[in-house]
């Protein structure tokens, strides 16, 4: 499956009528956090395209319901099988659960560490209880599927890889023990900005490819 996964901002290339020229191809949107709503919208509107989000430390938006879209049996949230769920501007808020799609199995955490205790921010312990309240699901999951989780979709990355020193910045030490544990494929996440072009996007962990996605990245990932 072809995903376009976006995170932290705007790229004028994908908001203008070259989008479909770069991304037309993708069968889903991930957005890994720290965008807005108008962004989300025009990406959605013109790819007719599903979008699973996680909130970044900078949104605001996971905390109320917009009703520009609904879901319902002639969406593309019920031709993906998601139709009985409440999207928010065309989204379904993967924060805390996971969502099949296509086969592929999605999970999600928003959020970054505890630094100025603004919203979408939590402590170790407070992230570790976050995956706790996902267990029931993802063992759901291995048991129909015979796999936790395909993608992990984060706002931080995990502690060590592709975070930074300051405290707003540092990744968390609960994805470590996530992978560790769950053995996601991916961990797709955004919150740690690229400018250095050569820096590395991609780093492996236990098996888990774990990829800086700031800007936009379109991956192609297989169930399993």
């Amino acid at each position: 499956m072809k995903v376009l996964v976006i995170s932290d901002v705007v790229n004028r290339l994908l908001y203008s009528p070259y989008l479909k020229e770069l991304a037309g191809k993708a069968e889903i949107i991930v957005s890994c956090g720290d965008l807005p709503v108008y962004y989300l919208d025009y990406l959605v509107s013109n790819l007719g395209k599903p979008l699973l989000y996680v909130c970044g430390n900078h949104d605001s938006y996971g905390k109320t319901r917009h009703s520009a879209y609904h879901s319902g049996k002639n969406s593309v949230f019920s031709e993906m099988g998601l139709g009985d769920k409440e999207p928010s501007f065309g989204g379904r808020n993967l924060d805390g659960r996971t969502d099949v799609v296509k086969n592929l199995i999605f999970g999600g955490l928003e959020g970054s560490i505890l630094y100025n205790y603004g919203d979408h921010q939590y402590t170790e312990t407070q992230m570790r209880l976050k995956i706790l309240g996902m267990a029931p699901s993802l063992m759901r999951n291995k048991i129909l599927k015979g796999r936790f989780i395909d993608v992990l979709v984060t706002h931080a990355p995990p502690r060590g890889i592709h975070d930074k020193d300051d405290r707003a910045h540092m990744g968390f030490e609960a994805f470590l023990s996530f992978i560790k544990v769950f053995r996601p494929a991916y961990l797709i996440h955004g919150h740690t900005h690229l400018y250095d072009m050569n820096e590395k996007r991609k780093l492996e962990y236990l098996g888990t490819k774990v990829i800086n996605c700031y800007d936009y990245q379109i991956l192609d990932i297989e169930a399993g």
